[in-house]
């Protein structure tokens, strides 16, 4: 016997069912602004980082605390310094950014659609040698040249608009990443009643390694936090340097409680060092193999995969 014909309305419901987006990011992966700047620096500010904390090492060993106070003003400048050229800020596009950043020079098709038009007009109403031209008949009016203020005011702009954001952002990693963090170490095994010192130091070095760019490419926005702290955001430069932050500190915990008597065990020498390493293998792979990829967490089962 033949099947009945399909109803419309189920035809029709089933049409008009929204797409599934169960799966879909909150935020796009983000990529380095398509700047030559902002290529080259971001080769370039990994590699300066880990070279510097290898050289300072050795001080390092012998005082972690005070190495630890030097050096984080300079890690936090250079990290500013890193987002503001190389990331597209909290509400902002990329392509928007750098349109903003680069002002509209005479090669550009538009410019030089303007130029040609401009030299058009002017070649058919005339004009004379002291730089008036004739817009009609028996009157005499003054060409107009076109200011280039409203682009520099533009560039100025959005200059100013990364020296806040990214100010901001240290401002709020500082005051909220860097307790959180501290508090993570103490709960992962960090002494509780000494060293406090060292943990709240690691901590700021850590913050500002794995969630200034956070903030400062994301904002305050809940849904990527959620993402974030359920380790299911795609991957990209920010959040493999993130996620590499903690996994590396998390690695360089191992060595401590080894009975091997070396100077560079003692706590929190191991964990910076695999913070830092960890951050450079991380931003160096979300950009390249992980990017897009993320994480999946399948129900019902202990199976974790990668998209």
């Amino acid at each position: 016997m033949a099947s009945p014909p399909p109803s419309p309305l189920t035809t029709n419901s089933a049409a008009s069912a929204p797409p599934d987006t169960s799966n879909k990011p909150a935020a796009p992966p983000v990529n380095i602004l398509p700047t030559q700047l902002a290529t080259t620096y971001s080769y370039i500010h990994p590699a300066a980082l880990l070279s510097a904390f290898a050289a300072r090492f050795p001080a390092l060993v012998n005082d972690p605390v005070s190495e630890m106070a030097q050096q984080l003003p300079f890690l936090a400048l250079a990290h500013v310094a890193y987002v503001m050229i190389c990331l597209p800020a909290a509400g902002t596009d990329s392509a928007t950014t750098t349109a903003a950043a680069t002002p509209t020079s005479p090669s550009t098709p538009t410019a030089a659609a303007t130029s040609s038009a401009s030299s058009a007009t002017t070649t058919t109403t005339g004009s004379t040698t002291n730089g008036n031209v004739i817009l009609r008949p028996g009157r005499v009016g003054r060409r107009r040249t076109k200011d280039s203020s409203s682009s520099s005011s533009s560039t100025a702009s959005a200059i100013r608009g990364r020296v806040v954001a990214s100010l901001l952002s240290l401002t709020l990693t500082t005051l909220l990443a860097t307790p959180v963090l501290s508090i993570l170490l103490i709960l992962f095994g960090a002494p509780f009643t000494t060293h406090h010192a060292q943990t709240v130091l690691c901590a700021a070095h850590m913050a500002i390694l794995s969630s200034l760019a956070l903030v400062y490419v994301h904002g305050v926005d809940g849904n990527v936090w959620k993402e974030v702290w359920g380790a299911k955001r795609p991957g990209d430069v920010v959040w493999g340097g993130a996620l590499g932050t903690c996994v590396g500190a998390w690695l360089g915990a191992v060595p401590v409680p080894l009975d091997w008597d070396r100077p560079w065990q003692a706590y929190p020498i191991t964990l910076l060092t695999g913070a830092y390493v960890g951050f450079v293998l991380g931003s160096v792979l979300g950009r390249s193999v992980l990017f897009g990829k993320r994480v999946r967490f399948e129900e019902g089962e202990d199976v974790k995969k990668v998209d």
